[in-house]
C-alpha cells in the first residue's frame, strides 16, 4: 500500500504528509487521516511473535503449517472513528492470513474485530455481523461509535510458506473527511499525465458492471508491467461473504500477492494527490455521485466507484481512467476539479489505493 519512489512526493510538494517514525514504522500523517506502515524488521520490534520469525524483513511461520501470530503493542494515533487495514502476504496453497483489530474507546477495549480470511488460493471471505457497544465492522472498515486514539492488531498466519511482508492501518475521523476541500493545487503538477493502460469493465458480460475495483487495480498493475486480465483480477479479489470484488484491502492484498507494495490510505484533497501523479505514481480513488453531479461521467450515478487518477490537465482538472466507460478507447476522462474532489472526499474521505513496485 519501496521507499525511494514513495518519498519523491514528500520532497516535491509542501502539501505532502508529515512522515515520521512511530515505534519503528513509517507513518503518513495528513490532516484527515493517519496511515502506519509496518514492513521492516524494526517495525515489528515492539510486537509479540508466537510461532513466527523474521525472514528478510517479512514475518514467516517458524515451522510447519502454523498457526503463528503477531500481536502489536497498543498503538496511539490522532483521534479516529474509522480504521481500514491492508496487508501484503504470500500465501501458498492452503495458506491464509487473518487480520484482527481492537480499539480502546474511553477506558473500554472493544472485542477483537476480524477483517476476514485472505488467501491467494481463493479462500477469501470477510466476516458479517460483528458489532458491540463500541462499534462494528462494515466488510473492510471498522466504524466506531465514538472516537478513539488507541488500537491494537493481531495477525494470524497459516500454511507452510505463508509470509507477511507489509501491514498498514489507515485511521480517520469522519467529521474531518472534507476538512481539506478546495485546497489550491500545485501548478507544477498540472499538465503531467502518467501513461496507464486503459481498460473498461463494461466489456465483460458476466459481472463486469461491478468490477470497477479490480479493473482499476489491473490497469495500475499493467502500468508496472504486471499484466493480468480484468477477469483474473476480479477472480483474485472476490470476497465470498461480501459476494463481490469491492473489498478495499482484498484489492491491495491481491496486488501485493503479485509482488507489489500496496496499501490503502486516505488523502485530504486533490492537491495531495498531485504529489503522487507528478512522481509518476497513479492511484485508484473511490467516489460516488448522483445524477448530474459528475459532468462527463459514462454512467449517470454510482453508490461507489473506483477509477485510476492519471494526473491533471493544464487547468488542474483531474484526468482519470474510468473503467465504467463503454469500451477501452473511451476510458480516459477529464472531470471538473471542484466537483470531483467534493464527491471523492464526501463519499470515501479521499480513499485511495497506492500500488508501487516492491522495491520502492
Amino acid at each position: 500500500m519501496r521507499r525511494p519512489l514513495h518519498l519523491v512526493p514528500l520532497i516535491l510538494f509542501s502539501l505532502a504528509p508529515a512522515l515520521v517514525a512511530r515505534a519503528g514504522a513509517i507513518t503518513m500523517t495528513y490532516p484527515n487521516s493517519t496511515t502506519i506502515i509496518h514492513e521492516r524488521a524494526a517495525d515489528w520490534a515492539s510486537a509479540r511473535l508466537s510461532g513466527l520469525q523474521l525472514h528478510s524483513e517479512a514475518l514467516a511461520l517458524a515451522a510447519g503449517r502454523g498457526p503463528g501470530t503477531v500481536t502489536s503493542a497498543p498503538l496511539q494515533v490522532a483521534a479516529f472513528d474509522e480504521l481500514i487495514p491492508s496487508w501484503n502476504a504470500v500465501t501458498p496453497a492452503g495458506g491464509s492470513v487473518r487480520v484482527e483489530v481492537r480499539a480502546q474507546v474511553a477506558s473500554t477495549w472493544s472485542r477483537w474485530f476480524s477483517f476476514g480470511t485472505w488467501s491467494s488460493a481463493g479462500d477469501r471471505a470477510s466476516v458479517d455481523g460483528q458489532k458491540d457497544v463500541t462499534g462494528e465492522v462494515l466488510t473492510d472498515t471498522l466504524r466506531l461509535n465514538r472516537t478513539a486514539t488507541t488500537y491494537q492488531y493481531r495477525v494470524t498466519l497459516r500454511g507452510a510458506g505463508t509470509t507477511l511482508r507489509l501491514l498498514a492501518f489507515n485511521t480517520t475521523e469522519r467529521a474531518k473527511h472534507t476538512a481539506g476541500l478546495g485546497q489550491p493545487g500545485n501548478r507544477a503538477a498540472w499538465g503531467r499525465l502518467v501513461d496507464v493502460p486503459r481498460r473498461s469493465q463494461m466489456i465483460y458480460p458476466d459481472g463486469g458492471e461491478v468490477w470497477c475495483s479490480p479493473t482499476s487495480v489491473s490497469m495500475i498493475l499493467a502500468k508496472y508491467g504486471v499484466d493480468v486480465t480484468v477477469p483474473q483480477a476480479a477472480k483474485g479479489t472476490f470476497d465470498s461473504v461480501y459476494d463481490g470484488t469491492g473489498n478495499w484491502p482484498f484489492n491491495t492484498a491481491y496486488a501485493g500477492s503479485l509482488g507489489m507494495r500496496a496499501y490503502v490510505t486516505r488523502l485530504p484533497n486533490l492537491a495531495a494527490a498531485e504529489a503522487f501523479t507528478a512522481a509518476g505514481q497513479p492511484i485508484a480513488v473511490s467516489l460516488g455521485w448522483k445524477k448530474g453531479e459528475l459532468p462527463g461521467a459514462p454512467i449517470e450515478s454510482s453508490s461507489g466507484h473506483l477509477m485510476v487518477l492519471d494526473g491533471f490537465d493544464t487547468q488542474g482538472n483531474p484526468v482519470l481512467n474510468d473503467p465504467a466507460a463503454p469500451d477501452n478507447a473511451s476510458v480516459r476522462r477529464t472531470y471538473p476539479r471542484a466537483a470531483f474532489e467534493k464527491l471523492w472526499l464526501t463519499h470515501s474521505g479521499g480513499l485511495s489505493y497506492v500500488l508501487l513496485p516492491k522495491e520502492n
